[in-house]
């Protein structure tokens, strides 16, 4: 047998597929492989030097370790994805492109599920507030998260919240689903706050939508007004500032446009496009440079920095330090039961541990740690999904043996360190031994 491996995959087991498919399940992989891409140069920015092996930022050791002595390979059948069962992940969804997109669609889901369950059954709406702030170049983001969070803590204990958004609140609200975004631009970094407020159909008392999708009221009025009062209580705004803050600060909308953002949630083929109830991906803007009016996330800031960029390397360092601990989503007590989901909702790292959802799954074959090794070293685990995935077929592991030999000619990236499963020692602690190239 003759197989062609490698970045030229088109020629494996290709035959009896239409070129559409293939074209189609092609990108789909590419833009997987592509988060294998930035998930390896954050590992490299969050590696630590002064650190022990296992006392680095756990995305360090994400794909690169094994639960067991083999991992399999599995791929989807229309070829529009693969991936290897029995790997460790870090769970990290603010610096991991790979769990981060994982988690993103596991949310996803059960948002959609849960806004089906509130408009059908509830018979419902959602709205979607963006809580914000004045900032500049130079601010600390550490220090503006610690008054964020103060500023929202003071927002809900108020009466004017309470009166509206409250259990017992004229809104007719259940509870929220809140999420944490940040962005970076000219103006230093942006943090910003979603919440996705179920609540009665016109609780809010809004008329027809703004060209741009806002909502107005009184009561949004008032809910703005407060806010804009706990960004000067907690030093977030100036007296000066107050028209600005009122204008930009603050804002709501509903209805369809909420449904919109949800049906958005994790759906971006692109690992380089924001949805707002998500801390998304990126925003795709011109490579090599932060300068400028464009507002980037935190994954766009990796792909500058892949590319060289050592300041976009330093502010994401920043900005993995400053939301190390924090929740991707948080969910108001009892709003799940309300919307008939499960109780609990399921750790971000215990979902990216799922084994992935494909259609028609196809075992195409298993690798051993020393072959996870040489993975790692050369930076293909993204060349295995996109040549996999589109290309192979099930049960064929004299072609994942032939592509291993082929990716054990290539240039190593690095010393492409695993984790290798050991007997677990009570007494000295250590179950696992490093690896190395």
């Amino acid at each position: 047998m003759q197989v062609n491996l490698g970045t030229n995959a088109k020629s494996i087991h290709a035959g009896g597929k239409s070129a559409r498919s293939l074209d189609s399940g092609a990108a789909a992989c590419d833009a997987k492989a592509a988060r294998f891409r930035l998930q390896r140069t954050a590992q490299s920015i969050l590696f630590r030097k002064d650190l022990a092996p296992l006392q680095q930022h756990r995305t360090c050791w994400c794909h690169r370790s094994m639960r067991g002595e083999s991992a399999t390979l599995y791929r989807a059948a229309d070829g529009s994805n693969a991936y290897l069962s029995g790997l460790n992940t870090c769970g990290n969804g603010w610096t991991c492109p790979v769990c981060g997109a994982k988690i993103a669609e596991h949310r996803r889901r059960e948002l959609s599920e849960g806004m089906a369950a509130w408009t059908n059954a509830e018979n419902g709406t959602a709205y979607l507030i963006t809580l914000t702030f004045p900032h500049a170049a130079g601010d600390d983001l550490a220090a503006m998260l610690e008054r964020f969070a103060k500023a929202r803590q003071s927002w809900k204990n108020s009466r004017t919240y309470k009166r509206i958004l409250g259990p017992d609140g004229t809104a007719g609200a259940a509870g929220a689903v809140t999420a944490m975004e940040v962005t970076h631009g000219a103006n230093g970094w942006h943090p910003h706050v979603h919440m996705l407020v179920f609540a009665g159909r016109g609780g809010l008392a809004e008329g027809e939508p703004a060209v741009n999708g806002d909502l107005s009221s009184p009561a949004i009025d008032e809910l703005r007004g407060a806010w804009v009062k706990c960004l000067l209580k907690v030093g977030l705004a100036e007296q000066a500032q107050v028209s600005d803050v009122w204008a930009h600060s603050f804002n709501v909308r509903g209805g369809e446009k909420a449904a919109e953002y949800i049906a958005k949630y994790g759906r971006d083929s692109r690992w380089g496009a924001s949805s707002e109830l998500t801390r998304a991906a990126s925003k795709v803007g011109a490579a090599g440079t932060v300068a400028g009016e464009l507002h980037v996330t935190p994954f766009q800031l990796l792909e500058w920095a892949g590319n060289g960029d050592t300041r976009a390397g330093a502010l994401f360092r920043e900005y993995a330090d400053a939301f190390h601990g924090k929740r991707l989503l948080t969910w108001s007590p009892g709003l799940r039961k309300r919307l008939k989901l499960s109780a609990e909702e399921a750790p971000d790292d215990a979902v990216a541990d799922l084994d992935e959802d494909l259609p028609e799954r196809e075992r195409v074959g298993h690798i051993g740690v020393e072959d996870l090794q040489v993975i790692v070293s050369r930076g293909l685990l993204g060349e295995l999904i996109r040549t996999f995935g589109p290309y192979g077929r099930a049960n064929d592991q004299e072609s994942l043996d032939d592509w291993m030999a082929w990716a054990r000619t290539m240039p190593k990236l690095g010393r492409g360190s695993v984790i290798v499963p050991r007997t677990w020692d009570k007494n000295r602690r250590r179950d696992v031994a490093e690896l190395a190239a």
